[in-house]
C-alpha cells in the first residue's frame, strides 16, 4: 500500500545562520517533494510522506512544519 503524500507548509527560522537554499536543500533530502520556497516570506510548501514529519522539523534552521488542510472528493 502506498502513503498518499500530504502538503506541509515549513516556516524558515528568519534568525537563522543558513541561507534558505541551504534548509531546502536539507528538506528534499529528507523526503520534500514538488518544492516551492518563497523567500520573500522564509517559507517552504512541498509534498511529504506523513512518516517524514519529524525529518522535516529536526532540519537546522526549520522553525515549523505545518499539514496543510486537503479536501478531497471522494471517489465512487
Amino acid at each position: 500500500m502506498t502513503t498518499d503524500k500530504i502538503e506541509v507548509t515549513i516556516r524558515i527560522d528568519k534568525n537563522g545562520a543558513r541561507s534558505l537554499g541551504e534548509v531546502v536543500g536539507d528538506l528534499k533530502s529528507q523526503g520534500l517533494e514538488q518544492v516551492q520556497s518563497h523567500e520573500r516570506f522564509m517559507i517552504v510548501n512541498g509534498s511529504v510522506n506523513p512518516d517524514a514529519l519529524d525529518a522535516l522539523r529536526a532540519v537546522k534552521g526549520v522553525a515549523s512544519v505545518r499539514q496543510d488542510a486537503a479536501y478531497k472528493t471522494q471517489a465512487n
